[in-house]
């Protein structure tokens, strides 16, 4: 998938994720998905950087 596409798709759900894990902080929904939702974003975080070094070499 072209790289400027991927990040149009991943833009929507960062945001809704976001919002979530704010809600979660101010005590609206259970703070587990905000837990969850961190790893998540780890992960997300961990392989697009993983993908960009990959793409350079």
């Amino acid at each position: 998938m072209e790289r400027k596409r991927l990040y149009r798709l991943l833009l929507p759900v960062v945001i809704i994720l976001a919002t979530l894990y704010t809600l979660g902080i101010m005590g609206v929904l259970p703070f587990a998905i905000s837990y969850y939702i961190t790893i998540f974003m780890i992960f997300l975080f961990i392989f697009l950087r993983w993908e960009a070094r990959m793409r350079r070499n």
